[in-house]
């Protein structure tokens, strides 16, 4: 290969990219986390708080309707949000009727438009009881959740239910559909409670009761039932808002503990506003609203949902791939709360700021890095300054981002030592000066034995991308049906995101207890008669598990639809996260995230002994999945990779769109005494390959 501009031929990638690299540097790009627009917005909000229950059988709480005035407090005064745009029911006006009209009310607002920020807030007693007979909660003993009108009653004769989880689940959805999915949905409550110490209001008090009678089966059946002319079409993309995909929930509490008030105040809303007000909304997502919140004693605040990386009460999101992980003195050690499961390497350079919201500031408190590979754990790594004899400062909210990739390869590649894509090499090297965080390390060889992937050029001069991957070629999958001009800034983009989407499904990583006890179940599945106040169709599974001989196989079809359920059978409590990775476009989807909670602790998303997450029906509030295929393709193989761990870990920042712009949208004298053994870190991971054929 001839370079002209040094006037020398080149026969090795190696001499190739030594002369590149001398080309002046180019100016790196940079990257900023974007915030909310200025100026007002269309915020419409549902405020909800109940002290006083007409049922004597239920504990009198003291500090609700405080927490539901002082969330419109700051609504109308921080947000500017106008008083006619929020539905403000507390004590009387919560009964059960009360409630379910102002959720009905939202979703036909014609003021709300598609994409405007809605709060849900309810402070209240919640409950949790046995589930009605038919109903499957996902959860070891069969439970189900509730929020508590005020109205409600035990009694036979004017017996008024709590309002299922079920139900809401169906409200909000409908308020989705309509709406969007900019709902944000806050629960100062808890599942089940031992009452409360009656006193004065500065004695605690727990929000939840115990209920032992389950709700009949059929309740809310003309929410749960639409008229046949609402009700929606069988593909999958008419779940698309479903559960949580449709809204991000902060719960006070995980599901077993118990949420509490104090001093006329419940600790959760207290402390949300507390932290809301002092570092503004606009700089929090909500999943760092935990990162930053004051510990509330025994209570673990919750974030679920899909979108809990956006900007609260906002639809967008930082800058994809940047996960600021935190960081602590360990003796005089600094110990980063990340370590192989998160793809650490030996290498890597981690920026450190005071807090998450610091992140774009220019003056960083310094830099630390990944000496060797006996400094990565599994989930947590030992750091060393940069910098000899400078010690960084942290605080308790100190953070850490990655500034630099690990000595680890991304991607090697089978090029063509081809003058005809050398604007390609010359963006390469340009980007190998750079100090971009999201750069991603490929080499180019020119033997197919390395490479997961090769470059070509088609008859019409496009750029083609071969696929060497042995798990695909078997199914005679060859070529990736994309192409794109051959331009570096076509070019560029694809490699980095193959490079992203090949870093992470090669970290398939075997775990004997995940590989003996954990399972995994792969269903079509079928519309029930039940429908959700949207119109989607409640679905169930049907016929015999299609993971056999640990591959799915399928006829694509986008009016069929599919789910899958992951079951714990170990000792161990364990968390879950699901991604499907498109070998077609490179783009990599969630499936399934496990709950974050910040500094606080997480409820295992596999409890021990039989706990059990379906994907796409049931209680997991997610979408079923349908399968389709490219035009003119006859076979294509996706994997879905499970990553199991007994530590609930950050994975937001493995999923990808596609690069393609056409690319698919989808102890006598001793006493014995009780030891806790120091339990091995659990991490590991399934890969389901997903063969769709017409």
């Amino acid at each position: 290969m001839f370079l002209s501009f040094f006037k020398v031929s080149v026969y090795s990638y190696v001499d190739l990219f030594w002369y590149l690299v001398h080309v002046p540097p180019t100016k790196p790009p940079t990257t900023t986390i974007p915030i909310p627009d200025e100026g007002n917005k269309s915020f419409f909000a549902l405020i909800i708080g109940i002290n006083n229950y007409s049922d004597g059988s239920v504990p009198i709480l003291s500090g609700c309707v405080a927490d539901a005035e002082a969330m419109r407090n700051f609504l109308t005064a921080t947000l500017k949000v106008p008083d006619s745009q929020i539905r403000f029911l507390t004590d009387l006006n919560a009964k059960r009727a009360h409630i379910i009209k102002a959720f009905l009310e939202l979703q036909t607002d014609p003021r709300i438009k598609k994409g405007d920020p809605i709060l849900i807030f309810y402070a209240g007693h919640g409950a949790e009881t046995k589930a009605p007979a038919g109903w499957h909660s996902g959860d070891v003993d069969n439970q189900i959740q509730m929020i508590i009108p005020q109205d409600y009653s035990s009694k036979r004769t004017k017996q008024v239910h709590g309002i299922p989880d079920r139900t809401l689940g169906a409200l909000i959805n409908g308020i989705a559909s309509a709406k969007g999915d900019n709902i944000t949905v806050i629960l100062d409550c808890c599942n089940s409670g031992s009452g409360t110490r009656k006193g004065t209001a500065d004695e605690i008090a727990v929000r939840g009761m115990t209920i032992t009678e389950s709700p009949p089966s059929d309740i809310d059946q003309d929410l749960l039932t639409a008229e046949p002319g609402t009700r929606a079409s069988s593909t999958a993309v008419g779940f698309a808002r479903k559960g949580l995909n449709s809204h991000v929930l902060l719960a006070a509490c995980t599901q077993k503990e118990q949420a509490r008030e104090q001093s006329g105040r419940g600790n959760f809303t207290k402390a949300i506003l507390q932290t809301i007000e002092a570092i503004g909304a606009d700089k929090l997502t909500y999943a760092s609203l935990l990162e930053r919140m004051d510990k509330i004693p025994a209570q673990n605040p919750q974030c679920e949902g899909v979108n809990q990386k956006r900007i609260i009460f906002d639809s967008k999101a930082p800058a994809p791939h940047r996960v600021c992980f935190p960081i602590v003195l360990k003796g005089s050690r600094y110990e980063l709360q990340a370590g192989s499961a998160q793809g650490i390497t030996k290498g890597a350079e981690f920026t450190v700021y005071k807090d998450s919201a610091s992140t774009s500031d220019p003056n960083s408190l310094g830099v630390l890095i990944v000496k060797s590979d006996s400094d990565i754990h599994v989930f947590s790594t030992f750091l060393t300054p940069k910098i000899d004899n400078a010690p960084i400062t942290l605080s308790k909210s100190s953070c850490a981002l990655q500034s630099k990739a690990g000595e680890a390869e991304d991607l090697v590649i089978l090029a063509p030592l081809d003058e005809k894509l050398l604007s390609l090499y010359e963006a390469i090297a340009n980007d190998m000066k750079a100090a971009d965080p999201a750069r991603r390390k490929i080499r180019f060889v020119k033997d197919g034995k390395e490479a997961k992937l090769g470059l070509s050029l088609d008859s019409s001069g496009r750029v083609a991308f071969d696929i060497l991957d042995p798990r695909l070629t078997i199914y005679g999958i060859n070529r990736i049906p994309h192409t794109v001009q051959n331009e570096a800034k076509s070019i560029t983009p694809v490699l980095n995101a193959a490079a992203h989407f090949h870093w992470y499904l090669s970290r398939e990583k075997k775990d004997a207890l995940v590989d003996t006890s954990v399972s995994f179940e792969f269903f079509k599945l079928s519309m029930g008669d039940e429908y959700d106040f949207s119109g989607n169709a409640i679905l169930e599974p049907v016929g015999d598990n299609l993971y056999q001989d640990s591959v799915v196989r399928l006829v694509a079809s986008e009016t069929d639809m599919y789910g899958f359920k992951v079951t714990n059978n170990s000792v161990r409590d364990l968390y879950l996260n699901a991604f499907y990775f498109d070998n077609s476009d490179f783009s990599i989807s969630s499936c399934y995230q496990s709950p974050t909670s910040g500094q606080f602790q997480t409820y295992p998303t596999l409890t021990r002994k039989g706990g059990s997450v379906p994907v796409g029906y049931g209680s997991s509030g997610l979408p079923p999945f349908a399968y389709t295929l490219e035009d003119e393709v006859d076979i294509d193989v996706g994997f879905l990779m499970l990553f199991i761990t007994s530590n609930n870990i950050d994975l937001s920042m493995i999923p990808q769109e596609s690069p393609f712009i056409e690319g698919r949208k989808q102890t006598q004298g001793r006493k014995q005494t009780q030891v806790t053994p120091t339990q091995t870190p659990i991490y590991g991971t399934i890969l389901i390959p997903i063969v769709q054929r017409r």
